[in-house]
């Protein structure tokens, strides 16, 4: 499978993930101690598979709807990077992002994958959050 194609996946794997609650075809393209580096997030670290999934698993908790759009931008070897731009409602208070209950959060960022064999091993993301 080609880089594109392998973005595609995770694409694909990621939606249903967040929008669904199944994790199942994102841990198979993710190492179990993949690295995500969320700068667009106060340069917090989420570490391993587990932490992903809780994380997304927690979030879709705290919205009541979630619109993500994710675009191929380019890669070669084991590297490749998406676009990302999201906006999600949010059912309860989130202290620490400072969101109210009903209040509406933007994402917009670049993130930029490094595979290591055929799993995402380390992901980079930088961007802008916004809260509304």
């Amino acid at each position: 499978m080609d880089i594109k194609e392998f973005a595609q996946k995770f694409i694909q794997a990621e939606d249903e993930a967040w929008q669904n609650g199944n994790c199942d075809a994102l841990q198979a393209l993710e190492t179990p101690d993949v690295v995500y580096h969320m700068m667009i997030l106060g340069d917090q670290d989420q570490e391993g598979w587990e932490a992903h999934k809780e994380y997304i698993l927690g979030m879709r908790q705290m919205t009541s709807e979630i619109h993500q759009e994710w675009n191929y931008i380019a890669g070669d070897g084991n590297v490749f990077s998406l676009s990302y731009k999201s906006r999600a409602k949010f059912a309860v208070e989130v202290p620490m992002l400072s969101i109210p209950a009903g209040g509406t959060a933007e994402t917009n960022g670049l993130f930029v994958f490094r595979l290591e064999g055929d799993k995402i091993a380390e992901a980079w993301c930088q961007g802008s959050f916004a809260v509304q």
